[in-house]
């Protein structure tokens, strides 16, 4: 005789069970696979939007500082200069100053064309980095100190150039009293320089902007000495 093996089988039951838990792992694997789509598409972009924006930041400072020209109220200073804002006395140290014949189109004065303008940048911690600005055009008048003042109905215009820029450094080559046979060492300060004995601050050979957005970070280097439109400071012999 044969012997007659036992046949078993799924019972409708395991059969159903079976395929609700294959369908809640499929569900869960779509979800998971959804997500991770959605923020590898929008990772990039929004990474690409931030350095377009540290970039613009920094062709537009490069650019528009290697076009400065001595201020028509200081005719005998550099181009580049430290200098106080007109109407802002509660600005402790001075600001990176510099006047262009031609004014860049974000700098724009509602009641007529702008000619040339004299500017500073403006760092501030909240806000981020801005241009403290006034048109040639504008009057001005003496001040009780004897300098020349904004006529009243004439502000300072402020213009933000990046809301992004969290921190500011300035970057020294040596001591500014050094001899020139004497060893020279890159220091990078948080303020600006301050010679005591002559009651005078120091300009930088360059400037870093701290870049921050969410998890993305930057800086970049802005060449205060010289400075020319490819970021690059020109030699000298």
């Amino acid at each position: 005789m044969r012997n007659r093996r036992n046949k078993t089988g799924f019972t409708l039951i395991e059969v159903l069970l079976a395929l609700a838990i294959a369908s809640l792992v499929l569900i869960a694997a779509t979800s998971l696979l959804v997500t991770l789509s959605r923020a590898w598409a929008e990772r990039p972009a929004a990474r690409e939007a931030f350095d377009a924006h540290v970039n613009g930041v920094a062709r537009f400072l490069t650019t528009t500082l290697s076009k400065a020209v001595p201020s028509p109220l200081l005719p005998k200073e550099p181009a580049i200069r430290l200098d106080h804002p007109i109407g802002h006395d509660e600005i402790e140290a001075p600001l990176i100053s510099f006047s262009l014949n031609e004014a860049p189109p974000v700098l724009y004065w509602p009641r007529e064309a702008t000619a040339g303008v004299t500017c500073f940048l403006f760092f501030e911690e909240d806000e981020g980095l801005s241009v403290l600005w006034f048109s040639n055009l504008q009057e001005m008048e003496p001040g009780n100190k004897g300098n020349l003042v904004l006529k009243e109905e004439d502000e300072l215009f402020k213009t933000l150039l990046s809301p992004l820029v969290a921190r500011i450094s300035y970057c020294y080559y040596g001591e500014e009293d050094d001899p020139p046979e004497a060893e020279k060492e890159w220091r990078e300060e948080d303020e600006l320089e301050e010679n005591l004995a002559a009651d005078k601050y120091r300009m930088p050979s360059f400037v870093k902007l701290f870049f921050e957005h969410d998890d993305a970070y930057r800086t970049i280097t802005i060449p205060i000495e010289k400075p020319s439109p490819n970021g690059i400071r020109a030699e000298t012999n």
